[in-house]
């Protein structure tokens, strides 16, 4: 037996289903779990009895509980200005200028 949370909602193909973003439902079948688990995108990870992650995927949504920090960043900003390599200027062409007759 083990607690799968899914960080969307929706069903697998095993006939689970989470009811809700971070739901966490009990598996008794170690090949689904398994299953489950491999899905690269999938935003599944398993759960501890204590309500704990113990493997938490890396495109996991945040759950109700969470808190999300959010800032925002200033494009006009010169911080991130300075960052950027400088734009290459185009090189000037020489031309022959032909000599009045």
């Amino acid at each position: 037996m083990a607690l799968i949370r899914k960080s969307a909602a929706g069903s697998d193909s095993f006939g689970h289903t989470w009811p809700k973003d971070g739901a966490v439902i009990e598996i008794n079948d170690g090949d689904e779990i398994a299953a489950l688990m491999s899905i690269p995108d999938g935003g599944f990870s398993e759960v501890t009895p204590d309500g704990g992650a113990r493997e938490e995927p890396v495109d996991a949504a945040p759950s109700e509980g969470d808190q999300v920090e959010l800032s925002e960043v200033d494009p006009a900003d010169e911080d991130i200005e300075a960052g950027r390599p400088a734009a290459k200027k185009p090189a000037a062409r020489k031309t022959s200028a032909s000599k009045p007759e």
